[in-house]
């Protein structure tokens, strides 16, 4: 059965799933980077309540009703970008299908349509998966940085892309 695979503007219906994406990644990929107590606190009732406030800056991936992955887009003030990816996320299951690439294809449309020019996204420094990916697609290491998650700092990496 061939699904065809959509992307659009987040909605509340989603918010839970998307909860559930992100938990699933953060238990997943940043095991061993992460403190553990920290990755094992995280539910997605508690994400649902934080997302449902933004969702509406989301766009998601979706297989009919099953959100495959998501992406938060915002504009940027941090020079030189002037919108910024804050959040990629895909289905641990699904990866490696391409549901990322298309995700990010669709926040640089949108941002073009915006004006944007300079595109910027941040991850874990260790996180060496999804680095190779913004690498493969074309990022430019630009700036590091540090971030706090559950009482700890955890080095971060940005990529720039341009856009223009």
């Amino acid at each position: 059965m061939n699904h065809e695979i959509t992307v659009r503007r987040a909605e509340k219906e989603d918010v839970m799933q998307i909860a559930e994406i992100l938990v699933e990644d953060w238990q997943t990929a940043y095991r061993g980077i992460m403190d553990d107590e920290f990755l094992d606190s995280m539910s997605a009732e508690q994400r649902y309540e934080i997302e449902v406030r933004r969702y509406q800056k989301f766009i998601v991936a979706a297989d009919g009703d099953e959100i495959l992955g998501y992406a938060w887009l915002e504009a940027s003030d941090e020079e030189p970008a002037d919108c910024e990816v804050i959040a990629l996320y895909v289905r641990y299951a699904k990866r490696n299908r391409g549901i990322g690439k298309l995700l990010m294809q669709h926040a640089v449309n949108q941002f073009r349509e915006n004006g944007k020019k300079i595109m910027i996204i941040w991850c874990l420094k260790e996180n060496t998966e999804s680095r190779k990916f913004y690498e493969k697609i074309g990022g430019k290491e630009f700036k590091t940085g540090s971030h706090n998650w559950g009482g700890k700092d955890y080095e971060m990496i940005s990529y720039l892309y341009d856009i223009g």
